[in-house]
């Protein structure tokens, strides 16, 4: 990460909480559920989970997951990235470079959501794809968002 000699110590802000470590975790958290959701899919398309309502139950696992990241982008849009421009404006073309991401992860979630709402007609190997490539732009992400912003968001007393 560039390092932004205004922002370069890792203390926490009020309350005890590093928000960069706090970005780190919520990332955390999203991978274990993205994966979960992943091991589902497989399972049902495989065939290795012969539960009775499995489309209705990864339907809603998706829309848990999707949820979630839909509404930790929306508080990176709205909280997050307005206080980084305040706090770091070098930081200005990594933001841009993350909403633009946040809009091609977007559109991969309701691909997804689409294909898993109509899962028994969906081709096995078009949904496998599509996890993997959903999986990995997320991972890419993840990774660039936290080597980017970490020191940063650690840096701010909120």
């Amino acid at each position: 990460m560039t390092e932004n000699p205004a922002n370069t110590s890792t203390r926490p802000g009020p309350g005890g909480v590093a928000l960069g470590d706090a970005l780190v975790r919520i990332h955390d958290d999203l991978r274990v559920r993205l994966a979960a959701l992943r091991d589902e899919v497989l399972a049902a398309l495989d065939g290795r989970a012969p539960a009775p309502d499995l489309g209705a139950e990864l339907r809603e696992h998706c829309a848990a997951v999707c949820g979630a990241l839909g509404e930790h982008h929306d508080n990176e849009e709205t909280r997050g990235f307005p206080l980084l421009e305040r706090e770091a404006p070098g930081l200005a073309p990594v933001l841009d470079r993350l909403r633009r991401e946040h809009v091609e992860v977007e559109r991969a979630r309701r691909s997804l959501q689409a294909l898993l709402d109509d899962l028994g007609a969906a081709d096995p190997a078009r949904v496998r794809a599509e996890l993997d490539r959903i999986t990995a732009r997320l991972d890419a992400h993840f990774a660039y968002e936290e080597d980017q912003l970490r020191e940063a968001l650690n840096g701010i007393s909120v």
